[in-house]
């Protein structure tokens, strides 16, 4: 239901979902989550994050509540930029609802996520 990877070469960590979820798998995530952004604090400092959620669909408002409370523990640990990706409209609308954060975006496109994320931070 999902994966975490992190690019050195980019610092970028990928958190892959898909499915529908209860609010177990997001108390799962969570602490995998945390876990893998204090490893990454720990280590330098500052990581970007992109959310590939491209097979995740439109999830509970108890899900998607529970969602935004770990987007926003987690982003607390970086001043790197968080950027989302999903599979439609209707995903981005949710997205946009929830995870309301300065240094977040929602995307429709992958490679348009990455480009923003590649931007110098005074550049957006």
């Amino acid at each position: 239901m999902f994966h975490l990877d992190h690019d050195r070469s980019t610092n970028t960590l990928t958190i892959r979902v898909k499915g529908f979820w209860t609010p177990d798998i997001v108390a799962d995530l969570g602490g995998a989550l945390m876990e893998k952004a204090r490893e990454l604090h720990g280590a330098g400092g500052d990581f970007d994050v992109i959310v590939e959620s491209l097979e995740f669909p439109v999830q509970s408002n108890d899900v998607a509540d529970l969602l935004t409370q770990i987007m926003v523990a987690g982003i607390a640990l970086t001043s790197g930029r968080a950027a989302v990706v999903v599979g439609s409209q209707l995903n981005k609308l949710q997205a946009e609802r929830t995870l309301v954060h300065p240094r977040l975006r929602v995307f429709r496109s992958l490679a348009k996520a990455k480009a923003w994320l590649a931007e110098s931070p005074l550049d957006v």
